[in-house]
Order: structure tokens, then sequence, then C-alpha cells
């Protein structure tokens, strides 16, 4: 599962720069880079934001809505894996706050609220129930 979640990811990210040229790149920690540290990769169309990351020890795609005039306010979705709390999937709505603006370079931090599947092996290996859990997770990151 775990490889093709990877490959879905890879084949997004790849996309994702293709189309545009206009790709922003930011590297941080929490649900919304892949788990502990990734490179997210995301596109700006008026007031929406999609994206997909990659990190240590998962990947996520998601999109968020531009909440603010100022841009600096966004809510959305998050799914993806990763493999310390979430190695079944995760699904979360997100808040951010970009300190410069959602299509601007500039530190970003929030948090997301959802659900996580886990089995009691973690990681290692498929053993006893998968079990669906509350996630709650904070992130910070920076865009270039």
């Amino acid at each position: 599962m775990l490889v093709k979640l990877f490959a879905t990811l890879v084949a997004s990210i790849t996309l994702l720069c293709s189309a545009s040229a206009n790709a922003e790149i930011a590297v941080g920690g929490g649900y919304q880079y892949g788990g502990v540290l990734g490179l997210k990769l995301s596109k700006t169309t008026g007031d929406h934001v999609m994206f997909a990351s990659i990190g240590l020890v998962g990947g996520a795609l998601g999109y968020q809505y531009v909440l603010t005039a100022d841009r600096k306010h966004t809510i959305g979705l998050v799914l993806g894996s990763e493999a310390i709390t979430s190695e079944k999937g995760f699904a979360a709505l997100t808040y951010n706050y970009f300190t410069q603006g959602a299509d601007k370079p500039g530190w970003t931090w929030g948090g997301s609220a959802g659900v996580r599947r886990e089995d009691e092996g973690g990681s290692f290996a498929n053993i006893g129930d998968t079990d669906t859990k509350a996630l709650v997770g904070l992130h910070l990151g920076y865009r270039f």
C-alpha cells in the first residue's frame, strides 16, 4: 500500500511541476508535509491551493481554500499516509496561516483534525485489528 501511495505522490508532484512553472515549493513538518519532515509542492489558482507532498515517513495530497482578502487564512482537506501513526491512511480538515499570504514566500503554520487508521503492528507488520483513531496535528513550514 505504501508503495502505491508513493508512486501516486511522485506522479502528482511530477504533474504539478510540469503543469506550471509557478509551482510553489515548501519544506516543513506535520501531516501536510508527509509527517516528520517533508517537501510540499503546491499550485495556487485564484482562491484555490492544491498540493502534493512527500516526507521522510509518508506523503499527502490536499486542497485549501483562501478565506480572507489578505490571503493569509485557508481551510482545507488533506489525505495521505505516514508510517509512524497512520500507516493505513489519514484524512483531516486543515487550517493554515500564511505570514505573507497564501501565494507568497514565507512561514506558514496551522493545525489538522480528522481520523487516522493504524494496526497494532505499526509500520513493521500487519498485526491485529486496524483501528480508526482521532487525529490532531500541528504543522510548520516555510514556502520559498
